[in-house]
């Protein structure tokens, strides 16, 4: 479950039902309710949604009931992802968001959700039942949500994607949807069958809301296929899956198409409880970091994760921190100064791209970050820029027409490093209280591939405790190849220095 879902720890029924007298009746002794009952887990959605989001909300018994706590998930994870992938702001304000929520349902929960959370946030809802676009235009109406929430009707549209999106003056930021799970009834009853224990709660979605043609599967590839008109008129494409099957086929789909900037998150809703997924691509060249892209840690979706975007640089063990630390930052600005760049800057001030889902890490030392023009650093732009002049090799490395690489990098503080060095002052947190925190991240770490890691939550992973060492991040480009390229380019440079 996400860190900064609210219901990450148990829910106290008691105490809601003594909030709300609606779901006091259907508390089952203490503090329990039935879970197969219906009326049951639609008075436990409104009272939660009512207690906190203040959000007012009707639930037709004859229309899917959204778990509040598996939709929050969807909703902080695309807030995680527009943070890490956002241009940098001009003001302080936070910039309007807009998002798009493919068949809103009955309950318009996700537009309610993330309205609730993010004050900045608007949605285009789209809707094909009659009886839920109603339902849901009261539930927009009684949260006075009309300026924010645009809710379209596509029962005879053609097409997924409405008018009001393809032909917005405004470019969309995120789409979203939560598809019918089944390819048919029979489809649908045979799954129940199959498993091995029944559900956990009862279902009351309609037909409409649980089967169309060809499963999620054809309804997600329909998406994309539009997307690859759309391109980048929408940044983010997502939609969440119900099955894992399907999470390899739209991923097997997405490279078909040469769609190579794309995302696996992963929604748990609750310890051993429901688990749902994620898929997301974007046709610009903005990546995202792995605590977003590559969250899954099943090993059947191992290989159909996206390329990692975080290469680790291990420091020399037992190093004095004192000139360990401003030796390393001087020499990866001269490693970083030995190529042309557009763009490269060295600050104190800490990165986004180094901020999780957790929060800031504490233990980032400092950090820079660069842009540069395709591959700048290889011995043939070396000999190219040898023969042209620094002046004249400038000059065209400003206006190349190659694809754009930006990078991030950050030197991280070992809690051994700190250990060793007690009197050294940093912002790092000691280690006994945050000792629940490294527990957490070792049972999240996930696959290693060589130096090329996928980072746990909290984007320091278990190895960290070992010692320093540099993260460096992919933040754009769509060119695996230049990526490697340049990390192998930096630890060369990292370790030549170090010996000298």
């Amino acid at each position: 479950m996400h860190p900064r879902n609210v219901y990450k720890n148990s829910i106290s029924f008691a105490q809601l039902a003594k909030e709300n007298p609606s779901f006091a009746k259907c508390l089952k002794g203490a503090s329990s309710i039935d879970f197969h009952d219906p009326e049951s887990i639609r008075q436990l959605a409104k009272a939660l949604l009512r207690k906190d989001f203040n959000l007012h909300v009707e639930l037709p018994e004859d229309r899917l009931c959204p778990a509040v706590p598996n939709r929050l998930n969807y909703i902080l994870w695309l807030s995680d992802l527009i943070m890490d992938t956002h241009s940098p702001a001009q003001t302080t304000e936070k910039p309007k968001v807009i998002g798009v929520d493919i068949g809103t349902g009955a309950s318009a929960i996700y537009p309610l959700l993330g309205c609730a959370q993010f004050p900045h946030w608007n949605f285009i809802a789209t809707e094909i039942d009659p009886s839920s676009l109603l339902q849901a235009s009261k539930n927009i109406q009684q949260n006075s949500l009309e300026t924010r929430v645009t809710l379209v009707d596509v029962s005879h549209a053609e097409t997924i994607f409405p008018a009001e999106v393809t032909e917005s003056a405004e470019n969309i930021d995120f789409t979203m949807c939560n598809p019918p799970f089944y390819s048919s009834v029979n489809d649908m009853m045979s799954s129940a069958k199959l498993k091995s224990v029944p559900p956990l709660s009862a279902c009351t979605g309609s037909t409409t809301e649980m089967v169309t043609e060809g499963g999620e599967v054809a309804f997600v590839s329909r998406i994309l296929d539009e997307s690859l008109k759309l391109r980048e008129k929408v940044k983010w494409y997502t939609s969440m899956l119900g099955k894992l099957s399907s999470v390899e086929k739209v991923v097997e789909k997405l490279k078909e198409n040469g769609v190579s900037n794309y995302l696996v998150g992963e929604f748990v809703q609750g310890v051993g409880k429901t688990k749902r997924w994620a898929v997301g691509w974007s046709f610009g060249d903005i990546r995202a970091g792995d605590h977003i892209s590559r969250q899954p840690t099943s090993q059947s979706l191992k290989s159909h994760l996206p390329f990692p975007t975080t290469f680790k640089i291990s420091l020399p063990p037992d190093s004095n921190l004192s000139t360990l630390l401003p030796r390393m930052e001087e020499l990866l600005k001269a490693s970083c100064g030995d190529f042309p760049t557009n763009s490269f800057e060295w600050s104190s001030v800490r990165l986004s791209c180094f901020a999780t889902m957790y929060g800031t890490i504490e233990s980032l030392y400092s950090n820079g970050k660069g842009e540069t023009s395709g591959n700048t650093w290889s011995r043939a732009a070396r000999r190219r820029r040898k023969q042209l002049g620094s002046q004249d090799a400038n000059i065209a490395i400003a206006g190349s027409s190659e694809p754009k690489f930006g990078f991030a990098i950050g030197i991280f503080i070992g809690a051994s490093v700190l250990a060793s060095n007690d009197t050294q002052k940093t912002n790092v947190k000691d280690k006994d209280e945050n000792k629940e925190e490294e527990d957490k991240m070792i049972n999240e770490g996930d696959a290693w591939d060589h130096d090329f890691i996928s980072l746990p939550a909290s984007s320091v992973e278990p190895e960290a405790s070992k010692g320093s060492f540099v993260l460096v991040r992919w933040t754009r480009g769509l060119d695996q190849v230049v990526w490697e390229s340049f990390c192998g380019m930096l630890r060369r440079k990292v370790m030549d220095g170090l010996v000298q």
